[in-house]
């Protein structure tokens, strides 16, 4: 088995397209190819100028594939959920005219969320009526990416939304009729939910259609849950690092992948606070050397 390796413009810190932190797209892809990359996700709708043509000649020209980008909003939200649509449709004709396969789908963080995130026994759910609505949502849009487009919607479990744990994943994949929604695990993610994500890999094999790849400070996490501490602090302190220095144990990913012969895309994500002064570049560099290890 061989995981085919991408970063993606949220290693540098972009999740919105038009955050005025933002670093420039072309220099961000350009460091992605110069640590040794083959394969990027494209990162937020319009950060890189949506001009199919203009993408491929310059993502060719460093031998970068983009495998595809996400949509990161509020899918609970019913009164979003058109506008949400439109957002999506864009991106999705974008990414078939660039050739990528899949759109990652990820209900925003919300604040009353994020402040219980890793904790299940006092996290708030939806209502059951705006949870019936995203649940009709998320089946229109899968079914609209691929019918539509021929592409592949993956959904993200994200800590601080509503979609994060075990008990969450379960209700979606129960619910979401649609056979076009798979899953996308992220193995940072899971763990600060407090879901094992090696036996999510297992559990959900016949789903998964995409990884992401994170690393968990233990330490850290424990003082985000002993002091109660919310999502977007939790990542300012450092909670996700570089591969190889926190809990997660990537060979076991791997060997877990392996036996469910996983072949798809696995992106390296260092969520990080572009204002913090880290250095994506050699994050994205050691990331993928330490995982070239199990390759």
């Amino acid at each position: 088995m061989t995981v085919k390796l991408a970063n993606s413009p949220c290693s540098w810190g972009v999740s919105y397209p038009d955050a005025p932190n933002n670093p420039d797209p072309k220099k961000v892809f350009r460091e992605i190819a110069e640590a040794g990359y083959g394969f990027s996700e494209l990162g937020p709708y319009g950060y890189l100028k949506p001009d199919p043509q203009k993408i491929l000649d310059f993502t060719e020209n460093l031998n970068l594939k983009i495998i595809g980008s996400f949509i990161f909003d509020n899918i609970h939200i019913e009164s979003e959920q058109q506008r949400i649509k439109k957002t999506l449709s864009k991106s999705c004709a974008l990414l078939e005219k660039i050739n990528s396969k899949l759109i990652v789908v990820i209900d925003h963080i919300t604040k009353e969320r994020m402040e219980t995130s890793g904790n299940p026994t006092l996290s708030v759910s939806l209502s059951n009526n705006d949870y019936k609505r995203m649940v009709i949502f998320l089946n229109e849009i899968a079914n609209m990416c691929f019918e539509e487009f021929g592409l592949l919607a993956v959904l993200h479990p994200h800590a601080g939304s509503y979609i994060e744990y075990e008990y969450d994943i379960d209700r979606i994949l129960n619910d979401v009729k649609s056979d076009h929604l798979g899953l996308c695990l992220d193995t940072g993610h899971l763990h600060y939910c407090k879901v094992d994500p090696y036996n999510a890999i297992t559990k959900y094999q016949n789903k998964i259609q995409h990884m992401h790849i994170k690393d968990i400070n233990q330490n850290i996490l424990n003082k985000v849950y002993a002091n109660k501490i919310d999502f977007d602090t939790a990542v300012r302190m450092g909670v996700f690092c570089p591969l190889g220095n926190g809990i997660i144990d990537f060979k076991k990913v791997y060997k877990n992948l392996d036996e469910i012969s996983y072949s798809g895309y696995a992106t390296i994500e260092q969520d990080i606070d572009p204002t913090e002064g880290l250095n994506p570049l050699e994050y994205a560099k050691k990331s993928l050397a330490y995982l070239n290890n199990f390759n």
